[in-house]
């Protein structure tokens, strides 16, 4: 089974040649959740130490295509929970924003690797020996599991086949 990922706009700044390229050069860490911190200051904290609204990750859980139970695992909590937090717009912890904000890493750099949005999201669903057998997106539901897909990545970038 092929999955094919939401279509969501690369950055305005990328042009189409670079979109179609096999490997996208520069800086960029975040790649959903972008935020400017130049100017940020010692007397402003909170825009280096930013916490999300649950409805603010969801562009980033539907790009891995998660269900509400993998967000729940993904989140430590009973899927009821889940559903209270998402009445509420529930505010993450400093935790799980860092969490979020790592995974959107993973993204970034996927996409540069790989391409586009589609093939990346095409690697991450698809099994995976050098990652025992899984799918990248279902090793990312678990808080090792963000660090293993950025190292798989990295070999990847080095040119090892996985």
């Amino acid at each position: 089974m092929v999955y094919s990922s939401k279509k969501y706009s690369f950055p305005s700044r990328l042009t189409e040649s670079q979109v179609n390229s096999s490997f996208q050069e520069g800086s960029e860490e975040q790649y959903f959740f972008k935020q400017d911190l130049e100017y940020a200051t010692v007397a402003e904290p909170s825009l280096v130490e930013e916490r999300f609204r649950l409805s603010e990750t969801m562009v980033l859980f539907n790009y891995f295509q998660y269900t509400q139970a993998e967000i729940a695992v993904l989140m430590e909590v009973d899927p009821s929970t889940l559903v209270r937090w998402k009445k509420e717009d529930r505010l993450l912890t400093k935790l799980l924003t860092k969490s979020i904000k790592d995974m959107d890493k993973i993204v970034a750099k996927g996409i540069r690797i790989f391409g586009t949005e589609e093939l990346f999201s095409t690697w991450l669903h698809t099994i995976n020996e050098a990652l025992g057998a899984q799918k990248p997106v279902d090793i990312l539901l678990h808080p090792r599991g963000i660090d293993l897909v950025d190292q798989a990545l990295d070999a990847m970038s080095w040119g090892a086949v996985f």
